[in-house]
């Protein structure tokens, strides 16, 4: 109908416990801007969730918001802001006024990537901080690192096995109790058509 409109619908049906839920998703995206809205289908009250994000010469803003129609008032309010140039990125938010967030993001060369993020929420003392690395070890093959201030520890290995098809190993160590287990290991095989 308009270029640049979507509009779906989205349901599920659980057979067993008769749970039945649905969302209407419309979208309207051009060069500058992006801008969307979604309701759940509930009886009980639907909640309606809005987006907005702008964009202009590598600065982009963006606001987040859902309104809950049962109690009648804004449940959620996120605002972001960030800048991207060709090498760098720097990334801030706000949520709900008060969780505050930032990241940076670097390819200091064609074979390594690295990144910091910083997280605060007020009114308490939970400070969240992590940094990252990637290194490309030829055309088809890069390991990944991550810690953070939890004292987690993630590491991954993706080699792609031929164009579409790629195989991702990973694992998260929780550095604070090695011994007592809950470490994770993943394997992924994606396919790309």
């Amino acid at each position: 109908m308009v270029d640049g409109l979507k509009v779906a619908l989205d349901t599920t049906f659980v057979p067993n416990t008769g749970k039945k839920t649905g969302k209407l998703k419309t979208t309207y995206k051009r060069d500058y801007v992006h801008v969307g809205c979604s309701v759940d289908i509930d009886l009980s009250g639907p909640t309606v969730y809005g987006w907005a994000v702008v964009g202009y010469e590598g600065w982009l803003a963006g606001y987040q918001m859902a309104f809950d129609t049962a109690k009648y008032k804004v449940s959620q309010r996120n605002f972001a802001l960030g800048y991207k140039a060709e090498d760098f990125q720097l990334h801030t938010n706000v949520n709900d006024g008060t969780e505050f967030g930032g990241s940076i993001y670097q390819k200091v060369t064609n074979k390594v990537e690295t990144s910091v993020n910083l997280a605060w929420t007020a009114g308490s003392n939970n400070t969240r901080f992590g940094i990252a690395g990637k290194y490309q070890l030829d055309e088809k093959t890069s390991v990944a690192a991550k810690v953070n201030n939890a004292s987690l520890i993630g590491i991954g290995y993706t080699h792609t096995l031929r164009p579409g098809v790629k195989l991702t190993l990973s694992g998260l160590i929780d550095g604070k109790n090695f011994t007592a287990g809950g470490h994770k290991l993943g394997l992924a095989f994606e396919l790309e058509a």
